[in-house]
């Protein structure tokens, strides 16, 4: 299929294909096949559900396009493109809540570097409540992790069985992405039920 003909399979229209073309994100070729219908959909939930820049869309589908990367590998390269929430400062507030973030993955094992995103996200998220004198919730953190870990894990089975690197890595982003805000409203949905319930009948 030409061009034209790829935009009217996946509906995306013509013009935002030809762009990524441009970018480098989809080859310039006379006929494109099944293959490119599952770039072109990587490539629009790389932007638009995970709010990657194209140059960092760009450098997963070329970590793709190297060689198959091996699950874990792949996971890797798009939590890394995947953008943080805010910004860093120097100061103990934040060495204080870098610790409590390292602390929590030496006691749980888990086999994660600082320089990942959503550890810059997690310490920013304990400097406010710090700030907020909501050290509750620092209580929390174990029972989080707790609840999450199996959640994870079933994630990790799925990616797994999809059939190829570019289903896997959309799979991932969305599953990130829009996973984050079911746990949310799920959070919220249930602190409803339970806000309801008698002190006694809460689980």
């Amino acid at each position: 299929m030409q061009l034209p003909e790829l935009s009217a399979e996946i509906r995306i229209p013509l013009r935002v294909l030809q762009l990524y073309v441009r970018m480098g994100l989809l080859p310039a070729l006379p006929a494109y096949d099944e293959s490119h219908v599952r770039r072109a959909v990587l490539v629009r939930t790389l932007l638009e559900v995970g709010g990657l820049s194209y140059s960092s869309a760009r450098r997963v589908v070329r970590k793709i396009d190297m060689s198959p990367p091996p699950i874990g590998e792949l996971c890797g390269t798009i939590q890394y493109a995947l953008p943080a929430a805010g910004s860093e400062a120097q100061d103990q507030n934040w060495d204080r809540a870098r610790e409590r973030v390292q602390a929590l993955a030496l006691a749980r094992n888990w086999r994660v570097s600082p320089e990942n995103p959503a550890w810059h996200t997690l310490t920013q998220t304990l400097v406010a409540v710090e700030w907020l004198g909501h050290d509750d919730l620092l209580r929390l953190l174990d029972t989080y992790a707790d609840a999450l870990e199996p959640v994870v894990a079933a994630e990790v089975r799925l990616l797994h069985e999809q059939p190829d690197p570019e289903s896997a890595a959309a799979h991932m982003v969305t599953g990130t992405v829009l996973g984050d805000v079911a746990f949310s409203a799920l959070r919220r949905l249930i602190h409803e039920h339970a806000s309801s319930q008698e002190p006694s009948e809460c689980p």
